[in-house]
């Protein structure tokens, strides 16, 4: 993916971020719907922006089938383990709840990730702009995550620091893997909200 089409992939998240941040008064089903259509923006980035990250990350993380080898975990890294039975029943609020917990936990890692890179690749600009504008997609999935849960009488329970500082304690090798995580762990969640939101669209539709 050459720059400029990184660059404007933060200009239509900008531009999305806007349109649906939810405002006074709005009703939960149009919130619903709007964020629906972000988060299948997200979808639509996940994959781009995990190979872009692993093609910058040398052997054996740029290497064909390195995520087959079971190097999946990093300790506090959200994961999707849950039974279908058991996410099919959830309600509404524990539904939108655990999303919102995930990705107040994502957004912190993705500013992490971004300091490593910095540090690691500083003159990958591609790589860099497609982080920061990652990050700003989680931040208007958790404005309207909060418009819908008050409008549902539930607002949700802010994060106070997801991450403590000594996970910032890493060598480069560790930098690299749990990026590599991240941003793996990030694209199975996107595509499982793309799923909790094509529910709560089918309920709360007009």
């Amino acid at each position: 993916m050459c720059l400029s089409l990184a660059s404007s992939l933060l200009a239509v998240g900008v531009a999305l971020i806007h349109m649906v941040s939810p405002e006074p008064g709005s009703c939960a089903n149009v919130t619903i719907t709007q964020t629906y259509n972000l988060v299948r923006l997200m979808q639509a980035n996940t994959t781009i922006l995990l190979n872009t990250y692993l093609s910058h990350q040398g052997s054996p993380f740029s290497e064909p089938g390195f995520f087959n080898t079971g190097r999946l975990h990093y300790d506090g890294v959200p994961t999707i383990a849950i039974h279908f039975l058991e996410w099919r029943s959830m309600t509404d609020m524990e539904r939108l709840g655990q999303n919102y917990r995930v990705y107040s936990i994502f957004f912190e890692f993705l500013q992490l990730i971004w300091d490593d890179q910095l540090e690691i690749n500083p003159y990958e600009t591609e790589l860099l702009e497609m982080l920061k504008a990652t990050q700003l997609h989680i931040k208007g999935l958790l404005s309207n995550l909060t418009g819908i849960m008050c409008s549902l009488g539930s607002p949700p329970t802010p994060l106070t620091d997801p991450l403590m500082m000594k996970v910032t304690e890493a060598d480069t090798f560790e930098k690299k893997f749990r990026g590599s995580v991240v941003c793996y762990r990030y694209r199975q969640w996107v595509d499982r909200t793309v799923r909790d939101f094509s529910l709560l669209q089918n309920k709360y539709r007009s």
